[in-house]
């Protein structure tokens, strides 16, 4: 929970040194030198009139005179009063590359332009356009210190004599209109703030996307070889010995060379149908797929499959065990394709003469064993997985499933393959893809 949390302020603060590099250019903004020179330009307009509201005295006959009141009567600014205007405003020009010392400096002037004997003008918003930038740019806490530090400047050379109903107005005017700048200024950093954690979000959100999309591009790529192969291999493999067979004695036993012929027809016909099954899905990806052209795997099938393999002269002997129609299809269709692999190895590669399928439906898992009297393998399974694809793919099937597969030479010489396939993997897996197809 705390590495959470502490990740958590870690982002908040390289999204707020972020965002404020971002609102501090290397050059003055166009936009803060028209507004700095805009309001010196219009101080100094009001300086120009001809009359001003200004601190002074009733005439004798009003009768008793109040400690402070307005009157109009002229007054003829020096040059020096327009220095002073330019003073307050002409630094916010650098109010985003200096904030801390642009504020400083314009509450200064501000400050000094109260002390002196000046008619009263607009020079009161450069230090809240000031405090307003410094709170889109820093953090609460320096926001804080920055505007206690600017009202106690304000307030002192602002307020009236203490014990006056006047004193309270304006300590209360003052202390607002330095509170909205600094909230305000809190307020757009936490919007600015917002809008660049929301943008980083959806840029992230949009990778994440992009790498489901290529794990799932090369999830169903995997499956589709896995497929194919399985399919090829045990086609091609059991056509290369039965034409070898019949190649063999077409001189000396023509009817066990037409047999073999026949087999090759069948078995060609059978890879064909779920060649094409396979590839009508691929073509009718995004249309409703037609009914499958050949047959799903399932080990209600295994004597269609080791039919072929026993006419090549390879005996096979099948044991199983349980109920196959209770099966989960995903389980049913993995355990048949890892059954052909290994039925296909061990007449492609392991030379033997007789294979041995156990099966077994028990409990919560699906057993297979397969052994063969091959002359085994004269490598380590890791080096047969680099060579070949064919216990990879037995392997990821079994993975896919939550189960396990072993493949090496047995203890009395052959080659074995042993695999798990857990019955509740397949709503695993069949949820996985599920959501998957949701999202």
């Amino acid at each position: 929970m705390w590495d959470r949390r502490a990740s958590a302020y870690h982002s908040c603060v390289d999204i707020a040194e972020t965002h404020e590099r971002q609102l501090r250019p290397s050059k003055p903004s166009l936009a803060d030198a028209l507004l700095a020179l805009g309001l010196t330009a219009i101080v100094w307009l009001q300086l120009a009139l001809p009359r001003f509201a200004i601190s002074g005295e009733l005439p004798r006959e009003f009768g008793p005179r109040p400690p402070h009141f307005f009157a109009f009567r002229h007054f003829a600014p020096s040059p020096w009063t327009y220095v002073l205007v330019a003073a307050c405003f002409l630094p916010l020009v650098f109010r985003r590359r200096y904030p801390l010392i642009v504020l400083g400096a314009a509450t200064a002037a501000a400050a000094l332009y109260r002390l002196l004997p000046l008619p009263p003008t607009l020079t009161w918003l450069a230090p809240l356009i000031a405090l307003y930038t410094v709170g889109t740019l820093y953090s609460r806490v320096q926001l804080a210190v920055a505007a206690i530090a600017t009202a106690a400047i304000t307030l002192v050379v602002s307020l009236p004599p203490f014990g006056t109903s006047f004193w309270i107005s304006e300590l209360v005017r003052v202390t607002a209109l330095l509170a909205t700048a600094a909230l305000l200024g809190d307020a757009t950093r936490n919007w600015r703030a917002y809008l660049v954690e929301a943008e980083r979000r959806a840029r992230e959100a949009e990778h994440t996307r992009e790498e489901e999309a290529r794990r799932r591009v090369d999830d169903e790529r995997l499956r589709i070889a896995r497929e194919l192969h399985d399919i090829t291999a045990h086609s091609l493999s059991v056509i290369a010995v039965q034409s070898g067979m019949a190649e063999h004695v077409i001189d000396n036993d023509p009817e066990q060379a037409r047999r073999a012929l026949g087999t090759i027809r069948q078995i060609s016909r059978s890879a064909l149908g779920e060649l094409r099954s396979v590839i009508g899905v691929l073509r009718e990806a995004d249309e409703k797929p037609e009914a499958p052209l050949a047959p799903a795997p399932s080990l209600l099938r295994l004597d269609e499959l080791k039919r072929p393999l026993v006419d090549a002269g390879l005996a096979v002997n099948v044991e199983l065990a349980g109920e196959v129609a209770s099966l989960p299809s995903m389980v049913d269709a993995s355990a048949y394709r890892i059954v052909q692999e290994a039925l296909t190895n061990a007449m492609r590669h392991a030379g033997a003469t007789r294979v041995d399928v156990g099966i077994r439906i028990a409990g919560d898992a699906v057993h297979v064993e397969v052994t063969d009297d091959g002359r085994g393998a004269s490598e380590e399974p890791e080096a047969l997985e680099a060579r070949g694809h064919g216990i990879t793919g037995m392997r990821e099937r079994a993975l896919a499933l939550g189960g396990e597969l072993e493949a090496g030479p047995g203890l009395e010489g052959g080659f074995t393959v042993s695999a798990r396939l857990p019955l509740n993997g397949a709503d695993t897996a069949q949820a996985e893809k599920s959501r998957e197809g949701s999202s």
